[in-house]
């Protein structure tokens, strides 16, 4: 009997322990449960549903880099996560996202300034919920 009651004890433990889920600074997690439910956790400390929510996103809010190649084009592209609702639809494919606009937009505008580049790229990105802070253009 107190082996059953130990067990029991232990089981309850890891269960707590398992619920209670700490977001980091410049981070947001998107949970969603087997029902199809999801909900956003921002940064702190919260109770989650153990083995019945799961992580689906971990969106980073800090800068990211992206090396872009392509025979129109050579450039480092800094971005960040500007609205996590809006970039969560796209998070797994934001640095394909990205590279496809950039180039096409710099084929459109050929020879345009940085500055130009960055509005244009930002234009087309805000539905995403995607911000370019920086475009260097590296030479070929």
């Amino acid at each position: 009997m107190s082996l059953l009651l130990f067990a029991l004890l232990a089981l309850f433990v890891a269960t707590a322990f398992l619920a209670v889920k700490r977001i980091p600074e410049g981070t947001v997690v998107t949970l969603t449960r087997f029902d199809g439910h999801a909900r956003r956790l921002e940064p702190g400390t919260h109770f989650v549903l153990p083995l019945l929510e799961r992580v689906k996103h971990r969106i980073s809010l800090g800068g990211h880099m992206l090396d872009l190649s392509a025979p129109e084009l050579h450039a480092r592209v800094y971005w960040q996560v500007l609205e996590p609702a809006r970039a969560e639809g796209v998070i797994e494919r934001a640095e394909a996202l990205l590279s496809q606009t950039a180039v096409e937009i710099c084929a459109a505008q050929r020879g345009a300034e940085p500055a130009q580049l960055k509005a244009s790229l930002n234009q087309r990105l805000r539905d995403f919920g995607l911000l370019i802070t920086r475009i260097e253009l590296l030479s070929a």
